[in-house]
């Protein structure tokens, strides 16, 4: 298969939300460039909304030997893929989905375009906020390699956005203390801190702008982005009539509620 004939594969899975092999499993081993490349002809041929930014994925090192990955991986944020909770609650449909599951994360607003492309780099933030990243597998099972995870577009599926805090001069070393817990149905699933998402959220982003650099056309960084920075927990399986509650505390203290549903069913 060419570069083209895997990208209509996978636009072809995401639209229909049916799972098919990992192309890894076929034999097809694809360099980062060749994935990235095949993630941009996907979203053309999906004919995806306007990107307003990035998820960052596979941020947390503690989940890489669960996935069989070794470095994070990127992907868009499209005006279509996000939402923003009014109060504390949302609901998601999942019928557009293949087999997603949950992530607590924290999302950030850059306030000035990154200066180099070094990871060193300063970032400015224009707010801060807890959030839910839905991701999801069009591969069965969640086995993949780290090129398959990257043709899909990151494996993101949704991204719902709580409420904005500000940030002031502490904001960076604050987040990697921000905790959150992870309940199912009442039940605490996981715990989690900013400290998981490398080496802090504001980490997650000086590498994702860093890798930029590195992969051919690439749209950089720019004021304005929201990024999500990665999971603090592993994700979590999900399924319609659930609800799930996610309690962060720290800088972003809230409580999201998101409650589950299949339009299909």
């Amino acid at each position: 298969m060419n570069i083209e004939e895997i990208a209509s594969e996978v636009s072809s899975s995401i639209s229909l939300a049916k799972q098919i092999e990992p192309f890894s499993k076929r034999g097809l081993v694809l360099s980062l460039q060749e994935a990235y490349d095949v993630a941009g002809i996907v979203r053309q041929k999906l004919g995806q909304t306007k990107i307003i930014g990035r998820k960052i994925g596979f941020t947390n090192r503690n989940i890489w030997s669960i996935y069989n990955v070794d470095q994070p991986i990127w992907g868009p944020i499209t005006t279509n893929s996000i939402s923003f909770f009014e109060s504390n609650f949302l609901t998601i449909d999942l019928s557009q989905f293949c087999e997603p599951r949950i992530e607590p994360e924290i999302v950030v607003c850059l306030k000035q375009t990154p200066k180099d492309g070094s990871e060193k780099t300063e970032i400015y933030l224009d707010w801060i906020a807890p959030g839910f990243e839905i991701v999801d597998s069009i591969y069965p099972n969640w086995k993949f390699s780290l090129t398959d995870a990257i043709v899909s577009g990151g494996l993101h599926g949704c991204l719902a956005v709580g409420k904005k805090f500000k940030v002031n001069d502490r904001t960076e070393r604050d987040l990697i203390n921000v905790g959150v817990s992870l309940y199912r149905g009442g039940k605490l699933e996981e715990a989690g801190t900013g400290a998981n998402v490398l080496d802090g959220p504001v980490s997650a982003i000086r590498y994702l702008h860093s890798g930029l650099s590195k992969i051919k056309n690439q749209d950089f960084l720019s004021a304005g982005d929201i990024i999500t920075t990665g999971t603090m927990t592993d994700a979590k399986p999900i399924y319609p009539n659930e609800k799930w509650i996610a309690k962060f505390d720290g800088v972003v203290e809230a409580e999201l509620n998101l409650e589950f549903f299949n339009k299909l069913t």
